[in-house]
């Protein structure tokens, strides 16, 4: 996904995601394991979301770029981010969000990690 597309697409989701009652904690959160997208805060649940684009069906949806590997780098992230945020990722309820655009069409994939 080109830059440009990236970061309308993450606007977009937080517009959306914020109507949907999530507060916007934190955008582009860096890690020495990877980055994540979108942190949020649904009730007590505290939301790491990937965001995927793409302009066609060309390549799959979306959603079909968040494997197994994608979930390990970003459950090590968001683990070092609460940790960073002095909380202790043992005891906050937590969950794996992706939200995806394909030709402009929203998708909301809550808990993937089950």
């Amino acid at each position: 996904m080109s830059r440009r597309l990236g970061q309308q697409a993450e606007q977009q989701a937080i517009a959306y995601l914020q109507q949907q009652g999530l507060t916007l904690v934190a955008c582009n959160v860096h890690s020495r394991f990877g980055e994540l997208d979108i942190v949020m805060r649904d009730g007590v649940y505290w939301v790491c979301i990937e965001v995927k684009a793409r302009a066609s069906h060309q390549h799959g949806h979306p959603a079909e770029f968040v494997n197994a590997a994608k979930l390990d780098k970003m459950t090590k992230t968001f683990v070092r981010y609460l940790i960073d945020q002095g909380l202790n990722p043992n005891h906050i309820p937590q969950r794996f969000d992706v939200v995806t655009f394909n030709n402009d069409h929203l998708q909301w994939f809550k808990n993937i990690a089950g």
